[in-house]
């Protein structure tokens, strides 16, 4: 029993793994993040950026940061539940998981190959385990999408600022040694331009390029991983369940009494501490008889006791019949 539970801990211990990479990571970003606050101002420009560029990008970083913390803790939530499976099924196969039905992908996993063994159907074990964990990839896959999706916003902050600084310079140009003031309005509108084109290119590259793919390289390699564990464990320790025999029949039938021996024994305490309650009632209703006894027929309390002596009967009514009959005499 110890070693069992310190095998289960280890276990979980390792279902950690991706939670404490996640945070890793998010943990790095932070500091990413700090830096361009303090070194670029990033935060600063952003506030005065009339084109929204920047404000996109850092829209999107932030939603993609949390889909990817979502599935971080579903993907820790499965490694726990995966590893349970993995030790149910190294002791008894396929037949000895229980709580069958949850909510888990494993789970739903674990479900379809004991469905199709029972009904001897051809397994395939790989192709199902990539049906059963396809939504957790295309969850990682729009995680990654977002990424591209601001390293292409990005670039047209870029193409858009360099558009915005020749307007600009042109304007200068224009007003060169005639308008003072729209010759400053032009360089300060060309120099806006630069501001744009480098920012949006900074956070583009830095956040979608950078921070938000290793997100979804974190979540999507803890699914491959998963989605190993699964098969290993089925190919590994339930191999004789996955085709149809007269073996795996007994151990099914085994697996089923053993249940059931633990079943009874849960019956067996129930019983026991029903009649230990049963024997607190007796008690009970000895002492109600001598109470109702001493009680005059004029006394109010009377009626209270003997609606409760007929609740007492109403529960245990072969014991407490000559209660009644006592005091009816």
């Amino acid at each position: 029993m110890t070693s069992k539970n310190t095998m289960q801990r280890a276990a979980d211990q390792r279902a950690l793994r991706t939670f404490a990479l996640w945070m890793g990571w998010f943990i790095s970003s932070l500091t990413v993040f700090t830096m361009l606050y303090r070194k670029a101002n990033v935060m600063e420009f952003v506030a005065q950026d009339t084109t929204r560029i920047t404000w996109i990008i850092l829209g999107m970083f932030v939603l993609g940061v949390a889909i990817s913390f979502i599935q971080a803790m579903r993907l820790t939530a499965e490694w726990f539940r995966a590893y349970r499976i993995e030790g149910m099924v190294k002791r008894n196969g396929m037949a000895g998981v229980t709580q069958r039905g949850g909510r888990h992908i494993v789970d739903r996993f674990t479900d379809a190959l004991c469905l199709i063994a029972e009904r001897n159907g051809r397994l395939d074990v790989e192709s199902l385990v990539d049906v059963e964990f396809s939504a957790q990839h295309r969850t990682s896959q729009f995680v990654s999408l977002l990424g591209n999706l601001m390293i292409t916003l990005g670039l047209i902050g870029t193409v858009l600022g360099m558009t915005i600084t020749m307007n600009g310079l042109h304007g200068a140009l224009g007003a060169l040694g005639i308008n003072q003031n729209l010759l400053v309005d032009g360089l300060r509108t060309a120099m806006n331009g630069m501001g744009v084109a480098f920012y949006t290119t900074l956070m583009g590259s830095v956040l979608g390029g950078i921070l938000l793919r290793v997100f979804s390289w974190i979540t999507d390699a803890s699914v491959n991983g998963l989605q190993d564990l699964m098969v290993r464990t089925y190919l590994v320790y339930a191999s004789a369940d996955l085709e149809p025999s007269d073996d795996r029949d007994v151990r099914a039938l085994d697996v089923s009494v053993t249940n059931l021996n633990q079943r009874m024994q849960m019956l067996t305490l129930a019983i026991q501490a029903s009649r230990k309650e049963m024997a607190g009632l007796r008690e009970e209703a000895a002492q109600m008889h001598i109470e109702l006894k001493g009680l005059s027929e004029d006394d109010p309390l009377r009626p209270l006791a003997v609606s409760h002596a007929r609740y007492a009967f109403s529960v245990r009514p072969g014991f407490l019949n000559r209660v009644f009959a006592r005091f009816r005499n």
